[in-house]
């Protein structure tokens, strides 16, 4: 998938209480986000492996200034039949 300067994204991975969310992030160049995770992982890999990889993804891509954090403001509703509506601070 090619990732393009200027783009605004946000980076999931994970199902149910492993799923993660990361963002808003803008492209700052832009980028084959398929090949900067294929030079990253390898054959054999087993399934923690992969699932750390990928959490730290985003980490990585700020790193070497392929992105940078928008900031936002993430709000929570609620869950399992509570109403609890929460600002939680994303972002730089």
């Amino acid at each position: 998938m090619i990732v393009k300067k200027g783009d605004v994204l946000t980076l999931a991975s994970g199902v149910f209480e492993s799923y993660n969310r990361e963002g808003p992030f803008i492209a700052v160049h832009g980028f084959d986000l398929d090949a900067f995770v294929s030079e990253r992982t390898h054959g054999g890999m087993k399934r923690l492996e992969v699932d750390d990889l990928l959490e730290g993804i985003p980490a990585m891509l700020i790193e070497l200034g392929l992105l940078t954090e928008l900031p936002c403001r993430r709000i929570y509703l609620g869950a399992m039949g509570e109403i609890d509506i929460k600002a939680e601070k994303c972002g730089p």
